[in-house]
């Protein structure tokens, strides 16, 4: 069956299945009976119970409907496709890149190239990788545990995608949580983790991801769904202004990307080491630098080190964009140091954080070491709508880290757009969704910028394994 085929049938379903806002199927009265009746919380009467054989059959059957994509191939405990060979989906990718730069304001565009060599990079918007922690990464490095909820809520708001997704038994709910058919068990599993897996386990739901990415119905959305998500993620780089080069973007956002906690900042903290001067390439190359030193600086403060292999293959980047910094002494070490690696090449030291008090409750970057926010970790007050100042940037560039949207990025001001990114974030975690950051949620935030680290500490070192192993 073809990919048009597989979604035109599924939109003769959509009268069953009904349409709902924020990519989710609706519960609405006189429905016939659907699958998502059996989904826990769905408030019907069928609610956490059993799927009947025929509903099972049926989502069998749409499964095994979906193209086969032969790239997808198993490895270790899960599987991997990166799309590197599917020249007819990266030509379409190219051009839809180079289409959205050519109307898109110079920040933007900026964004968007950088976004387009992550295909070559990171993997294309149709990769597929299940084998770590992540349980299912889709597209552009877009984690189960981290970003693919930010990517699902934009892509299932697309009738198209929402419809193919329910058809196969798959429902966003929001908020990093789904509804996953188990065929095995002839129920719906609710959740994160427990309805990541599912998927993970399902091949022929692995081949849908693969072929939203790349039908003509929808893979508009799904290509602008990551777009968005990495121009308001890892593309939003706070002091990008004083970059000359496209090249050093691409670094910068990269780095972001892979580690977001030890590059914010890096930028407001390094152009000042440079003193008064225009942007230009030279001075991109002595920024390089500088970002490089920030970057293990930050890192020296917590318990993950970077792969020091995988830091220079993104230096390498940057001369294959046209910036080279590969004679600087820190790339041409055997690995970065244990204290500062780059002190004695390029001057003073990164900033370092003041000795932590033994009762201070936050710990990880960029929160630490913030007045404000050591006294709202200490139940001495509280940062809400209308509060200016270090602290209350300190809190957006951590949830512009864990993939929250932050209308306005790092500013330093709690606006209306700061406030909602706070209810998602609570609500997302059970806490009193109020909008305001009081101790109970700011240790909430300071332990997901944890959980983060570690993540994508685990990934990066299982990548790097298997690269190791694909080069043998």
């Amino acid at each position: 069956m073809s990919r048009n085929v597989f979604l035109f049938d599924i939109a003769h379903d959509r009268a069953r299945a009904g349409g709902g806002r924020d990519g989710a199927l609706s519960f609405a009265d006189g429905d016939l009976p659907v699958w998502e009746h059996h989904a826990r919380g769905s408030g019907a009467v069928e609610a956490g119970s059993a799927l009947p054989e025929e509903l099972t059959a049926e989502i069998a059957q749409r499964r095994a409907a979906v193209p086969v994509e032969p790239g997808l191939k198993p490895w270790r405990a899960g599987h991997v496709y990166t799309g590197s060979a599917d020249r007819a989906h990266l030509a379409y990718l190219h051009g839809y890149f180079d289409a959205r730069a050519a109307k898109a304001s110079p920040a933007d565009r900026r964004k968007i190239i950088a976004f387009r060599a992550f295909q070559a990079r990171e993997g294309s918007t149709a990769a597929i990788n299940t084998y770590d922690n992540q349980i299912v990464t889709w597209g552009t490095g877009w984690g189960g545990l981290g970003w693919l909820g930010k990517v699902m809520e934009r892509a299932t708001a697309n009738d198209a995608v929402r419809e193919a997704l329910g058809a196969a038994g798959v429902r966003y709910r929001g908020g990093n949580v789904y509804d996953v058919v188990d065929l095995d068990a002839g129920r719906v599993v609710t959740g994160r983790k427990e309805a990541l897996e599912i998927l993970r386990r399902s091949v022929p739901l692995l081949h849908l991801l693969i072929d939203l990415a790349r039908n003509p119905a929808t893979r508009d959305a799904v290509t602008e769904a990551q777009l968005r998500t990495f121009m308001d993620g890892s593309g939003n780089l706070c002091g990008a202004d004083a970059i000359a080069t496209q090249a050093l973007f691409n670094l910068i956002a990269h780095l972001k990307h892979w580690a977001p906690g030890y590059v914010i900042g890096c930028l407001e903290w390094a152009v000042p080491q440079l003193g008064p001067g225009s942007p230009s390439e030279e001075r991109d190359r002595r920024l390089a630098a500088l970002v490089a030193r920030y970057f293990y600086g930050k890192a020296r403060k917590h318990r993950w080190i970077p792969d020091f292999r995988q830091f220079r293959l993104y230096f390498q980047h940057m001369k294959d964009d046209g910036l080279d910094c590969l004679d600087e002494p820190f790339l041409q070490a055997a690995g970065p140091p244990a204290d500062d690696p780059f002190a004695a090449t390029m001057g003073a030291p990164p900033p370092e954080a003041p000795s932590p008090p033994k009762d201070r409750r936050v710990t990880r970057a960029p929160l630490a070491a913030q007045p404000d926010l050591e006294s709202v970790a200490s139940g001495r007050g509280a940062l809400r709508r209308g509060a200016r100042g270090p602290g209350v940037k300190a809190l957006q560039e951590a949830l512009l880290a864990l993939g929250e949207r932050a209308p306005g990025g790092a500013d330093g001001a709690f606006g209306p757009g700061l406030e909602a990114a706070v209810k998602r974030f609570q609500a997302e975690r059970g806490l009193a969704a109020d909008g305001v950051v009081g101790a109970v949620t700011l240790a909430a935030l300071d332990a997901a910028l944890s959980a983060s680290a570690a993540t994508r500490a685990t990934g990066a070192e299982t990548s790097n394994r298997r690269e190791e192993e694909e080069h043998r």
